[in-house]
């Protein structure tokens, strides 16, 4: 639990709880209308306090990888989100509408969970510009999917998809599109040919044995710790293609060792 000593330094901007079997939030985080950073990733916390709703001031929230089944509708008073992220929890399966006043939002992960489709509120956000919805159950992606016309990461890897939509050829500053390629029958010729910057990345999954066993719990650690290897490696390749783009072509990169 966190200590009691906690609900007086209201003062403080920032909450950083990593890796502890703490399972819930406290209903005196309100108090906290401060609090800019709510980094909880790693714990055992089964659900979001209503009371979150209050802080009105906070700009990040990550509660990835822990055992979260829902998001409450009190989070889309938030209005100065920018950052959120609920990957990992495996279990959320819809976000409610309310969701939509978040307009700040840069950054969404969802990846790890069961969604089936991209939540309505998720295309009314409309400053997003990375969203990660890999590693769930999506079949199809909205056809008004470009409404997210400022987003320019779209994370589709290992889901259930079949096709692509010819909207994506309509989303300006897409620039890096990331899909497993198991399931899909069809690509549209207007994305593979399209002049609008975007990288097309097809990632080719390997099946991955299953071990039976008689702890489900076990199952569904194990289940996370390769997801978050998953992500962690996706990150890294994501910011070396970028780099590499950066990186003018007529340069070569050189590194020098000077001793004195």
């Amino acid at each position: 639990e966190l200590p009691d000593s906690l609900k007086e330094q209201t003062y403080l901007k920032e909450w950083h709880v990593y890796s502890t079997l703490i399972q819930t939030i406290p209903a005196y985080i309100a108090r906290f209308q401060d609090l800019r950073v709510l980094e909880l990733p790693k714990n055992q916390i089964n659900h979001l306090p209503t009371e979150i709703g209050c802080l009105k001031n906070l700009k990040v929230l990550n509660v990835s990888f822990n055992n979260l089944k829902s998001v409450p509708p009190e989070l889309g008073d938030c209005e100065n989100l920018e950052k959120l992220d609920l990957s990992g929890n495996m279990e959320i399966t819809e976000l409610p509408f309310e969701l939509s006043n978040l307009k700040q939002l840069t950054f969404v992960d969802m990846s790890a969970n069961k969604f089936h489709s991209i939540p309505i509120c998720v295309l009314r956000m409309s400053n997003l510009q990375w969203l990660d919805i890999s590693s769930n159950s999506l079949k199809d992606l909205p056809e008004d999917i470009d409404r997210l016309d400022e987003l320019q990461t779209l994370l589709l890897q290992k889901n259930k998809l079949t096709y692509l939509p010819q909207a994506l050829v309509n989303m300006p500053k897409l620039s890096l599109l990331v899909v497993s390629g198991d399931d899909l029958v069809q690509i549209p010729t207007a994305i593979c040919e399209s002049t609008t910057g975007l990288k097309f990345v097809s990632l080719k999954d390997s099946p991955v044995e299953k071990i039976v066993c008689e702890d489900t719990e076990e199952i569904v650690e194990n289940e996370r710790e390769r997801e978050q290897v998953e992500k962690e490696f996706m990150k890294a390749y994501i910011e070396d293609l970028r780099e590499r783009e950066s990186t003018p072509s007529y340069t070569t990169k050189v590194m020098l060792s000077l001793q004195l």
